[in-house]
């Protein structure tokens, strides 16, 4: 099977300690094609009560690191081909 580009290294992970950060990081995310979810999150914020707002932010930050890992940003730079070939190793798998 032929592997997804590599990037040398970790993924890289933006700072996300304040809300200005953790915004900047959500809209960084369309940078690699994944729905930045900034717009999500501005409306979840208005609506959050302030003794909640800690647990919102751990929520999106865990989705910024989740679509920022280097699997992810390995998945997004497949090409069809090695998608398909992908989809055809793991059709074998289920299939023994």
């Amino acid at each position: 099977m032929t592997s997804a580009v590599q990037y040398p290294g970790p993924a890289y992970v933006p700072p996300m300690t304040t809300l200005r950060e953790l915004r900047a990081a959500l809209a960084g995310l369309a940078k690699l094609g994944v729905p930045s979810e900034l717009e999500t999150f501005e409306a979840d914020l208005e609506q959050t009560p302030l003794d909640q707002v800690p647990t919102l932010a751990a929520r999106y930050r865990d989705y910024v690191l989740r679509n920022s890992s280097t699997e992810a940003v390995d998945a997004l730079t497949m090409t069809t081909e090695q998608s398909a070939a992908e989809l055809r190793r793991k059709i074998a798998e289920g299939r023994r």
